[in-house]
């Protein structure tokens, strides 16, 4: 065999060995690719063919305790398109144009370009493309993106309260955070095919998860309430140049919150124009030394052991008392007065020496019952417990100081429940936000009841610490809260704002604690004004009046908080047909009112004769002049005392009507 066969040969047979290998690793590897690791290779290309798209839920609506919307969810479409993809151009271009927007020119255009992808329209409504979800959805040409905007319609006057979102909707201030778990909602996904340009291809028989959208939140808070709050803190603010301003609106029978708002505030639409600080509530954040107001403690404790009488006299040492080398002063000059007198006119002296003769240890145990230097647990960010130092390092001094509201800080939220124990008889309550919280389909989740932590005291005493505030409003440091006829009780509270070289002599808190009707209260407020410049700086100069207006234009949003409970029932009124078929057909519906009983018009008699008004609540009054077919011109709030024309004066078609009305008792 010559040499060049031989060589022949052996490259033949290296090439063949050669090939025999690399089949041979080709061979394992797809034996490794499709039967070892295939699961782990299959995962790789579903990651490359599948894409994952993430369908953002709605977010719990949050309620007013009238069902308001405070927040709503903005939901809105972007619409993009793969022009190479659609083959009839003109004709999609005058589709697009009926079912998105008239915009036939821009969209053939778009449609007619180079482009890979465009964008078609942005932030429209689901009402606006509605049809074209139904017919285009899944159509592998275009894109859709839904996005949500969370908006605050009523901006500053609950901004603080509700808080905000971030860009990916989830709470981060107020209670948008606190109960985020709940309104924030499961977020939906669904799978559609990627093919190697990029393109989606969308198919409804794809896997997917349906969204579970956020629950809704009712919360004890009314609008009209908080409204009113707000901007009387902001006229107070802006009026005695503040450098602080809050409130809080309670119902002291069950402890649901009406209302709570702080100045300096902030919108949440774009809380990036404001500073942080202006986030904060300060009601449930801010602590301060609370003045006057905190003689109820002392005052509380006196009656409830026994220890003192309304009545009983104290020598108030002409406005000056020593306590060691610490001298104690009176606003005024004070020689003797009764404990009446001593809360009436706010005497510290007074308040010192009773608190001296029950002694350190009650005076600290009822600080303790009313609530103070502990968290409420309202569930609200940032609440603070205030100071109130333990008993072992009270000194007579302390005692002193805190018998007057100094050496010891609290929030208004706890000032709020502490009166609130007085006004319903006894009870500390749990502070109430919350409502109930709802599915979006209507179905209960958590309905919070009424809750009571302890009995401060007996029903005896706190009967007779609200005739004591009574009285400071009627003749006493709150007389500029007073409003004739709507029996308002509450207590003054001038706090020296503290400093690095002790108590401020120009820098002051001023506080006003009140609730009406005083027999049988249905609200509370607390309004406290912190620094407020000027001639005035007292609680009863500079908070009560706010108080004041508050509570008077609640008033005149309804007659109900004047009626007694057995009254607020609304019983069917019976008309009795006596006139022609057309007075008859004219008066057929009647609205109905409160009485204690049902009551019978008689249209003949009234169409003829002025009624007699007088006693009755707006509505009634309403009701009777319209079946009438008169419409009467108002003013005040509360109960008729004055009307025009006199009872059974003769009515004509032409007759004008005019009453005048009074909250009752005020006459």
């Amino acid at each position: 065999m010559s040499v060049r066969h031989q060589n022949i040969k052996k490259r033949t047979l290296l090439l063949s060995s050669l090939l025999v290998i690399v089949w041979g690793i080709i061979a394992c590897r797809l034996f490794i690719i499709q039967i070892l690791k295939t699961d782990h290779y299959q995962e790789l290309c579903r990651k490359q063919s599948d894409y994952r798209k993430v369908i953002a839920p709605i977010r719990g609506t949050i309620y007013d305790r009238n069902h308001k919307p405070l927040t709503v969810d903005i939901v809105q479409y972007n619409i993009a398109v793969h022009p190479y993809l659609i083959n009839h151009k003109e004709e999609m271009a005058r589709e697009l144009d009926t079912l998105l927007l008239p915009n036939y020119s821009r969209y053939l255009k778009i449609l007619k370009s180079n482009r890979t992808y465009a964008t078609l329209e942005r932030n429209l409504p689901h009402s606006r493309i509605k049809a074209f979800l139904n017919k285009y959805q899944y159509h592998n040409a275009f894109a859709v993106e839904r996005k949500i905007h969370r908006n605050y319609p009523f901006g500053e006057i609950a901004g603080q309260l509700i808080g905000f979102t971030d860009i990916d909707n989830h709470g981060i201030v107020g209670l948008e955070k606190e109960f985020d778990p709940y309104l924030s909602g499961t977020p939906g996904w669904q799978i559609t095919l990627k093919d190697g340009w990029g393109r989606l291809n969308n198919r409804p028989d794809r896997p997917h998860q349906e969204t579970v959208d956020g629950n809704d939140i009712v919360l004890t808070i009314d609008y009209e309430y908080q409204a009113i709050l707000f901007e009387e803190l902001q006229n107070a603010f802006r009026k005695h140049n503040a450098d602080k301003a809050m409130g809080i609106i309670i119902d002291p029978n069950t402890g649901a919150i009406r209302a709570m708002a702080s100045i300096p505030s902030f919108d949440p639409n774009h809380p990036s124009d404001y500073p942080i600080s202006s986030q904060i509530n300060r009601v449930v954040t801010d602590i301060f030394e609370p003045g006057s107001t905190f003689k109820i403690v002392t005052a509380t404790a006196a009656f409830d052991r026994n220890s003192v009488q309304p009545g009983d006299s104290i020598d108030c040492e002409n406005g000056y008392m020593a306590i060691g080398k610490n001298i104690i002063h009176d606003h005024k000059k004070y020689k003797r007065l009764t404990f009446a007198e001593v809360i009436k006119k706010s005497s510290n002296i007074g308040t010192i020496k009773v608190a001296e003769k029950i002694g350190k240890d009650q005076v600290f145990s009822y600080t303790r019952r009313f609530g103070f230097g502990a968290r409420s647990d309202i569930r609200f960010p940032g609440e603070q417990e205030g100071i109130l130092h333990p008993l072992k390092e009270w000194s007579d001094l302390t005692l002193a100081q805190i018998a007057m509201g100094q050496g010891i800080c609290v929030t208004a939220l706890q000032l709020a429940y502490a009166y609130a124990a007085i006004a319903n008889g006894g009870y500390l309550l749990k502070p109430q936000l919350v409502s109930s919280i709802k599915t979006k389909e209507g179905v209960t989740i958590s309905k919070i009841k009424p809750r009571f932590i302890r009995r401060v005291a007996s029903a005896e005493t706190m009967q007779m610490m609200r005739n004591l505030l009574r009285l400071t409003v009627q003749s006493g440091t709150g007389i500029n809260a007073n409003i004739n006829g709507m029996s308002i009780a509450g207590k003054t509270g001038t706090a020296q704002k503290v400093t690095e070289n002790g108590y401020s002599q120009t820098d002051y808190i001023a506080t006003f604690v009140g609730f009406f009707p005083a027999d049988n209260p249905k609200l509370l407020c607390v309004i406290v004004i912190d620094n407020p410049k000027g001639h005035e700086h007292t609680g009863g100069a500079v908070s009560a009046p706010v108080l004041r207006e508050v509570f008077n234009r609640i008033v005149n949003l309804s007659d109900d908080l004047f009626l007694p409970e057995d009254q607020l029932q609304v019983p069917n009124i019976q008309i009795v047909k006596k006139e022609s078929n057309r007075i008859n057909k004219q008066h057929r519906i009647v609205p109905a009112i409160p009485n204690t009983s049902p009551v019978q018009l008689s249209s003949y008699q009234y169409s003829k004769r002025m009624p007699d008004l007088h006693g009755k609540t707006l509505r009634q009054a309403i009701a009777i002049l319209r079946t009438m077919g008169m419409e009467p011109r108002i003013k005040g709030a509360g109960v008729v005392t004055s009307q025009y024309p006199a009872k059974n004066s003769v009515i004509t078609p032409n007759t004008k009507c005019r009453i005048e009305l009074t909250p009752k008792g005020a006459f």
